[in-house]
C-alpha cells in the first residue's frame, strides 16, 4: 500500500492551463424588460480573461426596446455599461431588445411575452442551521405563472469594534461631535446566487417556504438590525431553463456528482456575426417585492457576532522614552500618519496625557459602510 501511494504521488505533474485559447470579447447582457412604471435596467459587458482584474463595460451603445407593434423605446447609458429607462408598455404585446455597438454590430433578442408577476404573499424567517433563514411564500390563483426567479438586496446596521470619542481636526485632537460619529454604520449587498422556484409539477401554482437568504449566527449583519428586500419575477419555461443552466454552471460544479459544465445559450443573437456567442436571456415581466426587518433582540441571545478583523487597542502617549529618546507618539502615530485613530483619552503619571487608540479599520465604520441611514430604515 505504501509503495502504491509513493507511485501515485510520484505521478503527479503540475498543470498550468493556457488561458489564451479561451474566447474573450463576447457580449454579456444582464437585465430584463420592465413593462410597468419601474425602471428597466440593462448592463452590458465584454467577457475578459480569468486573470484580468478589470471589467470591460460596453459604453456608448444604442440600446432599444422594440415592440411587435413597431413601437420603440430608447434607453440612456452611463459610463459603466448601464442603460436605463422608465417604460410604460402594452402588456398584451411582445417585446425584444436591440443593441447597436459603436463598431456597428447588431444584437437582437427574440420577441418575448410580458409575464405578470403575482405578489409575494409572505416573507418570514426561521432559526435554522445555527443561523437566520429567510423564506418566501407566493402563489398564482390563475395557475399561469409556474416559474419564478428571485433576487434580493440585504442591508444591515453594524458598528466598529471600538467607539471613538475623539478625532483629529486641524492637527489637533478634539472631542468628537455627534455629526462626526463613526461607530454605527449601514451596509448593503446584492444576492450572489441564482434563486429559482417552480410549481410546474404541482396541481396548484403555490411556492411555500422557498429559502431565499441565509445569515450565519456569527455574522455582524445581525448584531444590530438586518433587513432584506426580495424581488420576484415571473418567467417563461424557456427563461427558467436558461437560469437553471446558468445556476448549474456557476454554483453546482466541483465534484464528480455535480452537473457537467455546458455552454450557456440565451435568446439574444448577433445578427452581423451569427457565429458570435452572446451570453444573456431577455425576459419581460412586472416585478413584485417585499421587505422584512429583523432586530437582534428577536434572535437567540447566545449568538455572538464575530468582528471581521483582528483588533487591539494600544496606549499612545505624548511623552514616552523609546531607545533612550523622548518620543511623542500622539504626534507621530495619531496626528501625523493616522496609523491609529483615537478612541478615548487616558493619563499616566509617568507618560503624561495620551489616548487609547486602534487601527482605522477597527474604529471607523465608514471604511466598510456609511453613516447615512437608509430612507426605508425603521
Amino acid at each position: 500500500m505504501i509503495a502504491a501511494a509513493i507511485l501515485i504521488i510520484g505521478c503527479k505533474k503540475p498543470y498550468n492551463p493556457s488561458l489564451a485559447k479561451y474566447k474573450t470579447g463576447e457580449l454579456v447582457v444582464e437585465g430584463f424588460i420592465n413593462p410597468g412604471n419601474d425602471t428597466t435596467r440593462f448592463k452590458l459587458n465584454r467577457i475578459v480573461r480569468l486573470d484580468t482584474a478589470v471589467t470591460a463595460p460596453v459604453n456608448n451603445a444604442q440600446v432599444i426596446v422594440e415592440g411587435a407593434d413597431n413601437s420603440t423605446y430608447k434607453l440612456e447609458g452611463d459610463t459603466k455599461g448601464n442603460y436605463t429607462a422608465v417604460l410604460s408598455l402594452n402588456n398584451s404585446q411582445k417585446y425584444r431588445l436591440h443593441i447597436i455597438t459603436t463598431d456597428n454590430k447588431n444584437y437582437v433578442s427574440d420577441y418575448v411575452e410580458v409575464k405578470i408577476t403575482p405578489v409575494i404573499d409572505a416573507l418570514n424567517y426561521s432559526i435554522k442551521n445555527n443561523g437566520l433563514q429567510i423564506n418566501l411564500d407566493t402563489h398564482d390563483a390563475a395557475n399561469t405563472t409556474r416559474y419564478y426567479r428571485w433576487d434580493y438586496i440585504e442591508t444591515w446596521e453594524f458598528h466598529s469594534k471600538y467607539e471613538s470619542t475623539y478625532y483629529v481636526i486641524n492637527n489637533d485632537i478634539q472631542p468628537r461631535p455627534l455629526d462626526k460619529q463613526i461607530y454605527y454604520c449601514y451596509s448593503s449587498a446584492n444576492s450572489a446566487n441564482v434563486l429559482l422556484g417552480s410549481s410546474a409539477k404541482l396541481t396548484q401554482d403555490v411556492i411555500a417556504q422557498a429559502p431565499v437568504a441565509f445569515v450565519p449566527s456569527s455574522s455582524e449583519k445581525i448584531e444590530v438590525e438586518y433587513s432584506v428586500i426580495v424581488y420576484q419575477y415571473a418567467l417563461t419555461s424557456d427563461a427558467f431553463n436558461f437560469w437553471q443552466n446558468l445556476k448549474k454552471n456557476t454554483e453546482q460544479l466541483g465534484s464528480i456528482f455535480d452537473a457537467q459544465p455546458s455552454e450557456i445559450t440565451g435568446n439574444i443573437h448577433c445578427t452581423t456575426d451569427p457565429t458570435e456567442n452572446v451570453v444573456g436571456y431577455i425576459s419581460a415581466s412586472t416585478v413584485q417585492s417585499k421587505r422584512i426587518f429583523v432586530k437582534n433582540e428577536m434572535l437567540p441571545q447566545s449568538w455572538k457576532a464575530t468582528y471581521p478583523y483582528d483588533c487591539e487597542a494600544d496606549s499612545i502617549f505624548e511623552d514616552i522614552t523609546i531607545g533612550g529618546k523622548s518620543v511623542n507618539q500622539v504626534d507621530q502615530q495619531i496626528k501625523g500618519s493616522g496609523v491609529f485613530l483615537p478612541i478615548t483619552k487616558i493619563n499616566s503619571l509617568s507618560h503624561g496625557q495620551g489616548y487609547l487608540a486602534s487601527s482605522p479599520i477597527c474604529v471607523d465604520c465608514t471604511l466598510r459602510g456609511t453613516i447615512i441611514k437608509p430612507s426605508f430604515w425603521q
